[in-house]
């Protein structure tokens, strides 16, 4: 998925939004961290990036989230070629793009603090730049499970402290289960505040 088609998704679900003039809820955008290993056996690379998600809440407490996020990050190793011969690549540039969707639940909602618990399920897209050709250019099954904790620094702004369990399958379908942290401010829309 270019980045083109990310933005018009995001306007998509921002201007559908704007539908739901009575119902609840929330935009968030920031910085997220994140471990991706390029390809099997190799080490583990730290990945920083941005997250953005819109969710629709049906009711008091259940929603629908949309969550994109982007992750840059660089690794050293040897990777197999389409090939088969290997190739070694020092400190390379690495992208990984997501692209999920899931209910979430709101916990509670008090006048400071509001907490979520959310499962995503859709698809990430790896890419490792190599010397003759792409080493790693794969689209993959992407899940994260987390939860959201919102503190609140007005009526309808607040910032976001989202953990998660993040899974993907890059490599020969090997499943990797990293952490996922996302830091930053969530504007809330409609609803009782």
């Amino acid at each position: 998925m270019s980045r083109i088609q990310i933005a018009m998704l995001c306007m998509a679900s921002l201007a559908s939004l704007q539908c739901l003039h009575a119902a609840d809820g929330d935009v968030f955008g920031g910085y997220s961290i994140t471990r991706m290993k390029p390809a099997n056996g190799e080490n583990s690379a730290t990945m920083n990036g941005w997250n953005s998600s819109v969710t629709a809440y049906l009711g008091h407490r259940l929603g629908f989230t949309a969550d994109f996020a982007g992750f840059y990050g660089a690794a050293t190793g040897d990777y197999a070629t389409s090939t088969g011969s290997t190739f070694h690549a020092d400190n390379t540039n690495i992208r990984q793009y997501s692209f999920m969707g899931g209910p979430q639940f709101r916990i509670f909602n008090t006048r400071r603090i509001e907490t979520s618990v959310r499962a995503l399920f859709g698809g990430a897209y790896g890419y490792v730049p190599g010397g003759a050709g792409n080493l790693a250019d794969q689209t993959t099954f992407a899940a994260l499970i987390g939860s959201n904790f919102d503190v609140k620094i007005s009526r309808r702004i607040s910032m976001r402290f989202s953990p998660g369990l993040y899974l993907t399958q890059f490599g020969q379908d090997e499943t990797q289960k990293n952490l996922r942290f996302s830091v930053g401010p969530v504007f809330h829309f409609g609803g009782e505040r």
